[in-house]
């Protein structure tokens, strides 16, 4: 027999793919052997048949299911090719960006988990400095220390529809926070209308984001949230003992929480309130 026939076994071995995958192109009428030995029955592949071979990987690399390949191969027309790439090509792109997404959502997750692990305990007072940052606020009727838990709940979805109506990604939807205005937290007056998360720079430019300046803060840890008022108060009196005075908003930065089973549902929740200082003149 001529070389250039090629068996079952030496056509996947020279296509680096399995004997498997060249029978299910045959059954599919993708792939056919071109000879059969009418001596013993037995099927070959002509050595030209690899360039078809190569076409349906390809083909199936850049997404195509072995229906769209075997209408491709049967109607050989480059222009509906062309078209199905095209449409390929912006599905990948989604894709990518889909999972770009989720990966950013594990690294701040992740960095989370880290910072756990080098807070002080809960109601300790501290200071740190912290550089820039930014967040995505939003502002509604609710006040948590009003309407509490329920409250802050409500105030979640309210920020949820604000990134659905504005095309947000959800995958920066992550650990939301509250927000009182320097104004009132000044004045002890302890109302938090606004809601917050944290963005990097590839959030979209839109006019509900802040940066907060880098810069020395005065922070507290705690693990209740009906206990935030209670530490607000005290992170205030502290700042004022040292002599400090606060310089930006009240932030309480929502750093693990986990929906507990058996809690309602309520969230497991570990938080720091957090002010950005300066000494007095």
């Amino acid at each position: 027999m001529d070389q250039i026939y090629l068996t079952i076994g030496q056509m996947a071995d020279l296509n680096h793919v399995t004997t498997q995958t060249l029978r299910l192109y045959d059954r599919e009428g993708l792939l056919k052997p071109e000879f059969q030995d009418e001596s013993n029955g037995y099927r070959y592949y002509h050595m030209n048949q690899c360039a078809q071979l190569d076409m349906i990987q390809t083909m199936k690399i850049c997404g195509m299911t072995l229906r769209q390949i075997r209408q491709q191969l049967e109607n050989s027309s480059l222009e509906e090719l062309h078209i199905f790439l095209q449409e390929q090509d912006k599905m990948l792109e989604e894709k990518m960006r889909q999972l770009s997404d989720s990966r950013k959502s594990i690294h701040r997750l992740c960095a989370n988990i880290g910072q756990l692990k080098s807070l002080p305990p809960v109601g300790e007072i501290f200071l740190e400095y912290v550089q820039e940052r930014r967040i995505d606020t939003l502002y509604t009727e609710i006040d948590y220390f009003t309407d509490g838990y329920a409250g802050y709940e409500r105030m979640l979805r309210r920020f949820k529809d604000h990134m659905v109506n504005h095309n947000l990604p959800l995958s920066y939807f992550l650990n939301a926070g509250t927000l009182i205005e320097k104004e009132d937290f000044v004045r002890e007056q302890y109302v938090a209308h606004t809601v917050f998360i944290f963005v990097d720079e590839e959030y979209p430019e839109i006019e509900t984001v802040r940066k907060v300046p880098e810069g020395l803060m005065m922070a507290i840890c705690a693990d209740d949230p009906e206990k935030e008022l209670e530490y607000a108060k005290k992170l205030y009196r502290k700042l004022q003992e040292m002599g400090y005075e606060a310089e930006g908003d009240y932030l309480c930065e929502v750093i693990s929480q986990l929906p507990m089973i058996g809690n309602g549902g309520k969230r497991d929740m570990i938080y720091k309130i957090q002010v950005p200082v300066r000494r007095k003149m």
